[in-house]
């Protein structure tokens, strides 16, 4: 999981160099195609099939669509606003899961999930700092994509499980490579590719794919409520990068609402798997 994170953030770091020279529609299709075309290589090495009956249900288009979506806005939040801002605010996706589950899912969320999910919210506000000199309302699209990611994990459930990883995967990159052709007219038209540019998105070809298989394997060869914490590994590594390669400096009441998300998260999840064994609050 902590592989798979740092693999995120690469790509996002990938992501945001690019888009200094490219525009950001380009930038999605470039970086979606060449995940597209890894994982039907996969397929084909591994014998995996790509299209079952599965892929026409509704579940599967609006899991796709969520992708999609969400893509575009943390995507445009990486580009215009910063990599930290934008990992900090994605680390709240798993706290509007537990919204979303009570909502559609019917399941019960006890007094104290309902107090952690006020304190990531505060943390969320605190990241933003809304009302200040430094806010900017292209921070709502990061805010915006959490909930359309929470959407997207809650469909996941619905997905059955006999569709292989690559699969799921092949069609993520292509919603990511159809939302940069949405982008086209929004964003500019496409433009040429320089060596820096063909080496970038060779590095996203490898960083993608892997963050990705790294996700599937901890998810599925671990105890997932343990493993799932170390999915906050991506902030530290996005607060590191960012403020390495693009002299990001969060200040002090976002270092605050970072950890009052990362916190908020962690103890749900170990109050979830007590509550799963039977055990009191």
């Amino acid at each position: 999981m902590v592989l798979a994170m740092a693999g995120f953030t690469v790509e996002d770091v990938i992501i945001k160099k690019l888009s200094a020279t490219l525009p950001i529609s380009q930038v999605l299709f470039s970086v979606g195609l060449v995940g597209l075309i890894v994982f039907f290589v996969l397929a084909l090495l591994s014998n995996t099939s790509l299209i079952s009956r599965q892929i026409g249900r509704f579940s599967f288009i609006f899991r796709m669509l969520c992708e999609l979506i969400s893509s575009v806005l943390f995507v445009v939040t990486i580009v215009f606003v910063s990599l930290s801002v934008s990992s900090a605010i994605l680390q709240f996706t798993p706290i509007i899961v537990s919204i979303g589950g009570s909502l559609f899912l019917k399941q019960n969320v006890l007094p104290y999930q309902w107090v952690l999910i006020f304190i990531g919210f505060l943390g969320v506000l605190l990241v933003i700092q809304p009302g200040t000199e430094g806010f900017t309302s292209i921070t709502l699209f990061a805010v915006i994509g959490a909930f359309f990611l929470a959407f997207r994990d809650l469909a996941t459930r619905s997905i059955s499980k006999s569709i292989p990883a690559i699969t799921i995967a092949f069609w993520g990159f292509f919603a990511l490579t159809i939302g940069g052709l949405f982008c086209v007219p929004l964003f500019g038209s496409f433009q040429s590719l320089s060596l820096n540019n063909f080496y970038l998105i060779a590095m996203s070809a490898f960083f993608g794919p892997f963050a990705y298989l790294s996700l599937v394997h901890a998810t599925r060869g671990g105890d997932v409520a343990i493993i799932s914490s170390y999915r906050y590994s991506r902030l530290p590594f996005a607060l590191f990068l960012g403020g390495l390669l693009f002299d990001e400096k969060p200040n002090s009441l976002m270092l605050i609402g970072s950890l009052l998300i990362v916190i908020s998260g962690v103890l749900t999840l170990i109050l979830s798997t007590r509550k799963k064994l039977g055990k009191s609050f």
